[in-house]
């Protein structure tokens, strides 16, 4: 599998929290869910130094 074949290959996301009536569910690439873990890192050093 060559690199632009990984990043494009699509996997399903799924967030659970207490106030949902069901899980989200979104498919995506993996590409866009290595962006999407770096925003949540951000966001968690974001509110580790407040």
């Amino acid at each position: 599998m060559f690199e632009d074949d990984f990043a494009s290959e699509v996997v399903t996301v799924e967030l659970d929290w207490g106030d949902l009536d069901v899980p989200y569910q979104r498919d995506i690439t993996r590409r866009q869910l290595g962006q999407l873990l770096m925003q949540f890192d951000d966001m968690a050093d974001t509110t580790a130094d407040q």
